[in-house]
């Protein structure tokens, strides 16, 4: 019986995971910005847990099998920051097995 309700709460822990932890290259107090508004997002059912994510039309590849994701962003960069569920994800990025898509826009530097 204690195995039985171990591998039940095993399931029910790992089916309600949260999204990963995306961090911004930024300074301590605007580090988090990003993934309070994916949590939200989450939340809503607008993506799931290991969503695409889009920095000015390229798609940034990350580990989906790490917690923490860093990118190599700062909150001034950033001029927007949108969501594709699965199905419209999937047919504009062609990807076949997705969580939807975090758009994010982006301050054009010029060099």
């Amino acid at each position: 019986m204690k195995q039985i309700l171990l591998i039940v709460l095993s399931i029910i822990a790992l089916g309600c995971t949260n999204p990963h932890t995306f961090i911004l290259n930024d300074m301590e107090a605007n580090k988090y910005f990003i993934t309070e508004t994916i949590n939200q997002a989450f939340k809503k059912d607008q993506i799931d847990k290991s969503p695409l994510i889009v920095i000015n039309g390229v798609l940034f590849e990350y580990n989906k099998t790490q917690d923490t994701i860093l990118l190599p962003l700062k909150k001034s960069d950033i001029i927007s920051l949108d969501f594709l569920n699965k199905n419209s994800s999937r047919i504009i990025y062609n990807e076949k097995e997705n969580d939807g898509a975090v758009i994010i826009t982006t301050k054009i530097k010029n060099e």
